[in-house]
């Protein structure tokens, strides 16, 4: 895994449950991360999807020296878990996962409106050393004046 650690898993759901999300047969453990680190990378998309437009999504997901901020860890946590737990099609995903998922979406979406900001994380700049802000417009002038 590449921005996650063994131990934010754990702090979402117990290791012998995640081994038996992710274990075709029960010999598989946490330590085996070809399935984690597949799910991780596409979590970690799915986060910078809703971000990158207010952060600087390179720096902060740099693969040598990651910027960890406790909001997108959860939030991917939260994520990889879900995904994990849902990979088995043998049983229905619990309430409480679907609960988690929903969870880190609703924290992700508050990020990339602006309620929530994320500490020591930066942000998009403009040349002049500026943070960059979306432009906003209004449309339902029928005399089209801006």
């Amino acid at each position: 895994m590449k921005y996650l650690e063994k131990e934010d898993l754990i702090a979402v759901i117990q290791e012998r449950l995640m081994g038996q999300s992710l274990a075709t047969s029960a010999d598989i453990n946490l330590d085996d991360n070809t399935i984690l680190d597949n799910i991780e990378g596409k979590a970690i998309d799915f986060a910078i999807s809703y971000i990158s437009g207010k952060y600087d999504t390179e720096v902060i997901f740099n693969e040598a020296t990651p910027i960890r901020n406790g909001v997108l860890v959860q939030a991917i946590a939260c994520i990889v878990v879900y995904r994990s737990v849902r990979r088995n099609a043998a049983r229905k995903v619990p309430e409480d996962y679907i609960q988690l998922y929903s969870d880190a979406k609703k924290d992700l979406e508050k990020i990339q409106s602006g309620a929530m900001n994320l500490i020591n994380c930066p942000k998009l700049t403009n040349e002049d050393g500026t943070s960059t802000s979306p432009v906003y417009g209004n449309n339902t002038n029928d005399n089209y004046f801006i």
